[in-house]
């Protein structure tokens, strides 16, 4: 066996396919959560619940899940990659070193997932407009 084969090869990018496969489970509550932000009035969550079932079926609770995916491929695969990259620079007995890489990779992969962000709230919010102005 080489050398090669006997490391164990980083696999940063196994953290964005999991952060999407998660985002696909969580996705129907984030919904509801921005739903019951972005109400004019009070309505109660069996009441939203209810319509968004009675207006788009079950698949309407996966409105905008393409952003969502989108945003955790692009922040959560650039915080693992820089993370891992980085710690080839990094005295892995420091900790206040490690702590500084992580905050680093953490608001460079923040940073690149705002614009996933924006567009899932709106995509998630798209119901709740006139049909002609949805963007969905």
């Amino acid at each position: 066996m080489s050398e090669l084969d006997s490391r164990r090869l980083p696999r940063w990018w196994s953290g964005g396919v999991c952060s999407a496969m998660a985002v696909t489970t969580t996705h129907p509550l984030d919904l509801v959560k921005v739903q019951l932000q972005t109400q004019s009035k009070r309505v109660p969550v069996s009441h939203l619940i209810a319509n968004i079932y009675k207006n788009a079926g079950i698949l309407g609770f996966y409105s905008g899940i393409s952003a969502s995916w989108f945003r955790q491929l692009t922040y959560t695969t650039a915080r693992f990659a820089l993370y891992e990259y980085g710690k080839n620079f990094v005295d892995a007995n420091n900790m206040s070193a490690k702590f500084q890489l992580a905050t680093f990779a953490g608001f460079f992969g923040g940073i690149l997932g705002v614009p996933g962000d924006v567009v899932t709230v709106r995509l998630q919010n798209d119901s709740k407009l006139p049909p002609a102005e949805r963007r969905g």
